[in-house]
């Protein structure tokens, strides 16, 4: 290797282990959720509903964590391999795969009749995704034009 390139390859190792555990926390949250929805005597109570937004904000959160550490680790991998219309496909599924796991939350309160709950719940996602639009994907698009 030569002294001009940087080695990130530790830090791409770090990013990848940060990725499983996030995943893990992530599946882990969802669960959690699943279950506290279906099990809870009166999903309707006012503790249970803080507990189900905790729930869901830490979810949305463990995914954009999620979705960050994927575009960083791009931007310092040193073979990319250039935009080709598969990738380009998948590059659009990713996001799209994000938002419709945030927006299944939303649907199993709804499903429950928790109108309010479900309201807010989908607003902090809207509002993740859109933050998550700005701060990562176009930032990632941009950068992705510029290799090769």
């Amino acid at each position: 290797m030569t002294e001009n390139v940087k080695d990130y390859s530790d830090y791409i190792q770090y990013a990848s282990n940060l990725a499983s555990i996030l995943s893990l926390l992530g599946g882990f949250t969802f669960t959690a959720f699943t279950i506290l929805l279906t099990l809870l005597p009166d999903p309707s109570n006012i503790i249970s509903q803080f507990t189900l937004i905790f729930l869901a904000g830490l979810f949305y959160l463990f995914m954009s964590l999620l979705g960050w550490i994927h575009m960083l680790m791009i931007r310092y991998g040193r073979n990319v391999p250039p935009v080709s219309r598969g990738i380009s496909i998948f590059n659009s599924l990713v996001p799209l795969s994000y938002v419709g796991l945030g927006f299944a939350m939303v649907l199993m309160l709804l499903i429950w009749g928790l109108i309010y709950l479900a309201l807010a719940s989908g607003v902090v996602w809207m509002i993740s995704i859109i933050l998550s639009d700005i701060y990562l994907t176009r930032p990632f698009l941009k950068y992705r034009k510029t290799i090769h």
